[in-house]
């Protein structure tokens, strides 16, 4: 199972938007973790796709978690992202997509 030490309410978002977007293969990521550089892929993806429906959710007015605009929550994202994908060996997975994205 993925975890995330320093900000673990990162874990409550991810779980939340998986659900929310019904992605079962993020949902599989989460409990079995990054197993291949395609699950790094679709999981960065899926973070990016997620940030996305953040901002929606956020413009629409949204509740997520008891609040309705979560992008403080952005940088706590890219820390715990950054750290997991280096820890995993596809931290170049994430940088690349990363930079495509923004």
């Amino acid at each position: 199972m993925i975890k995330f030490s320093r900000y673990p309410h990162v874990k409550d978002l991810i779980l939340y938007y998986t659900e929310a977007m019904a992605s079962k293969e993020v949902s599989r990521i989460m409990e079995s973790g990054i197993t291949s550089r395609e699950d790094a892929e679709l999981f960065t993806k899926f973070i990016w796709k997620m940030v996305g429906q953040m901002n929606e959710d956020e413009e629409r007015g949204v509740e997520v978690l008891g609040s309705t605009d979560n992008s403080e929550m952005i940088p706590d994202i890219s820390y715990e992202l950054t750290k997991l994908m280096k820890k995993e060996g596809y931290y170049s997975v994430w940088e690349k997509i990363s930079n495509e994205e923004i």
